[in-house]
């Protein structure tokens, strides 16, 4: 069976939700998981606070570092977690953590159970960022989106 993440990502993960650290699976990764057909190579985390003293632990932990942030120098990953996943301070185009986090979706990744960004919710904020490959990646969020919307509409099949 192929693996959507290392081992060492898996513990984070895992570490993460151990130690109740609250945290989003934000960006294309989120969508991807929700059925839009699109591509990316990193997994953006937004955590509820980047100064939760259990990130650095959990890191520690699946063997890799953790960074908090200084100065003009954003918090980060690093060692065996620093390839793949992406700190996120804020997401533009939505609320703040708090006001998201209550409507994050469950899923699962590689036996791992994560909060994601809903789908609608990382449509508004590609629009919002408005970069190229924000842009580039619209339509595939849209066409997922008004697939989940068609199946929520049609209800359960009798």
């Amino acid at each position: 069976m192929v693996s959507a993440l290392s081992d060492a990502e898996r513990r984070f993960l895992e570490e993460l939700n151990r130690r109740a650290v609250r945290y989003l699976i934000v960006g294309l990764s989120a969508a991807i998981m929700q059925g839009a057909n699109t591509a990316t190579r990193d997994i953006d985390l937004w955590f509820a606070t980047i100064s939760d003293p259990a990130i650095g632990p959990a890191a520690e932990a699946a063997g890799g570092i953790w960074v908090s942030g200084f100065g003009m120098m954003p918090a980060q990953l690093g060692g065996v977690l620093g390839d793949r996943f992406d700190v996120v301070n804020q997401v533009s185009g939505i609320g703040a953590f708090e006001d998201e986090y209550p409507d994050a979706v469950s899923a699962m990744i590689d036996g791992v159970p994560v909060k994601i960004l809903p789908l609608a919710r990382i449509l508004a904020s590609k629009r919002a960022a408005n970069r190229p490959k924000d842009q580039a990646a619209i339509p595939a969020l849209e066409e997922a989106l008004a697939a989940i919307t068609d199946l929520e509409d049609d209800g359960p099949a009798g």
